[in-house]
């Protein structure tokens, strides 16, 4: 597998029929089966794992293990104003992942 299709799958961030499809499109279904999955997974951990997180590395930490629809699950636990910084870095990732699909 190259560093761009690791880059188009890691980049997914919980949009799972986008990034799945735009990928399936473009390097094929395997690819695009691969990326639905492992946003599927990386949402169930943060559901999960969450409160586990928080216990044992401090408040920011769900927010590197979900994706930009983990919202509720970091307001739920993390409270109001850490779901604040969540949101302005989950746009941020949303501007950097652009990006990664245009060098595919």
């Amino acid at each position: 597998m190259h560093l761009l299709d690791s880059m188009a799958i890691g980049s997914g961030m919980g949009y799972y029929s986008l990034s799945s499809v735009l990928i399936s499109h473009s390097k094929g279904a395997e690819l695009g089966s691969i990326s639905l999955m492992s946003n599927i997974l990386r949402e169930l951990i943060t559901l999960f794992f969450a409160p586990i997180l928080v216990r044992t590395f401090g408040k920011l930490a769900p927010i590197s293990a979900g994706g930009v629809t983990s919202m509720d699950i970091i307001r739920g636990v993390c409270g109001g104003v850490i779901a604040v910084i969540y949101l302005v870095l989950s746009k941020t990732f949303c501007i950097l992942r652009a990006g990664v699909f245009f060098l595919l």
